[in-house]
C-alpha cells in the first residue's frame, strides 16, 4: 500500500490592485493587472468599505460607512462616537476577515476633513495586527 500525503492548501487573500496598473510581460505587450495579497488586499478592502457611502453600490444599498456625511457636522465627542460606531458596524457587516481593535478620529475641520486611524487584527491565515490611516474629505 502506497503512502499518501494530503496537504491542506493555505488560504491566501488576493485582490486586484485598484490602481489598475498592468504587470509588464516579458517581451512585447502588456501583462495581467497587478494584484494585492494578504495584508495589503485586506487593507484595500477595508478602505473601500469605509470610503463608500451607503447607496453608492448598486443592489446593496446598505454597503459602506457613510463617513462623508459627517464632514459638515460639528465634530464633538458625540459625533466622534457615531463615526466610530459606523466604522465598526460597516466592517462587522462587510469584512469578516478583520476584528477592529481601535478607532481614532481627528477633526480637521480647517481642511473640511476627518482623519481616521484604524487598528485592526486580520483573522487567519495571516493573523496580524495592522494600522490603516486615511483622510475623509469633501469630493469636488
Amino acid at each position: 500500500m502506497a503512502n499518501l500525503t494530503i496537504r491542506a492548501r493555505e488560504k491566501v487573500y488576493s485582490d486586484i490592485d485598484f490602481a489598475f496598473r498592468p504587470v509588464p510581460m516579458q517581451g512585447d505587450g502588456q501583462g495581467d493587472l497587478a494584484r494585492k495579497k494578504d495584508v495589503e488586499a485586506v487593507k484595500q478592502s477595508v478602505l473601500n468599505i469605509l470610503q463608500t457611502n451607503r447607496g453608492e453600490k448598486p443592489f446593496v444599498p446598505s454597503f459602506g460607512a457613510n463617513l462623508r456625511s459627517y464632514l459638515f457636522e460639528t465634530i464633538d465627542s458625540v459625533t466622534i462616537s457615531l463615526i466610530e460606531e459606523e466604522i465598526i458596524l460597516a466592517l462587522r457587516n462587510y469584512e469578516p476577515r478583520v476584528r477592529v481593535i481601535s478607532v481614532d478620529v481627528e477633526d480637521l475641520s480647517e481642511k473640511n476633513a476627518i482623519s481616521i486611524t484604524l487598528d485592526f487584527e486580520i483573522i487567519s491565515p495571516v493573523q496580524t495586527t495592522t494600522t490603516l490611516e486615511f483622510i475623509v474629505e469633501r469630493l469636488r
